[in-house]
């Protein structure tokens, strides 16, 4: 009876490996599967939210993400906005601009940033603009990233 079980428990796990093969080899098609049937989506804290404005400058953009409160539960007292400039490279060695957040018409805040030496200076016209969080270099693109408060 012992030699059954043995015989039948190496069984089991030779076949239980091409299980297990097939089950990590499928991994992206499992995990698009299973993001396709919950609809999870990344974090706007980690990608800045969508973009809801472009300010076409030329040879460049200037891309305006919306403002970013999202808690688990509810929203956040303070959030911050992602700008971006894109692409990296026609950009000028110092951008001047002036940026309306929630597209009311009236200019929240101005940025100035010499791209060469990566310092930015920014200056709050509402008071709910709170001050420069980051500057970010990311793969094709500048970005900053400005603390607000949830109005």
């Amino acid at each position: 009876m012992s030699k059954v079980k043995t015989v039948l428990g190496y069984i089991a796990a030779s076949l239980s490996i091409p299980i297990i093969l097939a089950t990590f080899m499928g991994m992206p098609f499992w995990s698009e599967l299973l993001v396709s049937a919950t609809g999870v989506t990344i974090s706007p804290w980690f990608t800045g939210g969508e973009v809801v404005r472009t300010v076409d400058h030329g040879t460049y953009r200037t891309d305006i993400h919306r403002p970013v409160f999202d808690a688990l539960i509810g929203e956040r007292k303070q959030g911050f906005v992602q700008v971006d400039w894109t692409p990296l490279e026609p950009l000028p060695a110092r951008i001047d601009e002036e940026v309306d957040v929630d597209g009311d018409g009236q200019v929240d805040f101005r940025v100035e940033w010499d791209t060469g030496s990566d310092q930015a200076t920014l200056t709050p016209y509402a008071s709910w603009v709170l001050g420069l969080e980051e500057i970010y270099r990311l793969e094709d693109s500048l970005a900053i990233r400005v603390n607000l408060r949830n109005r």
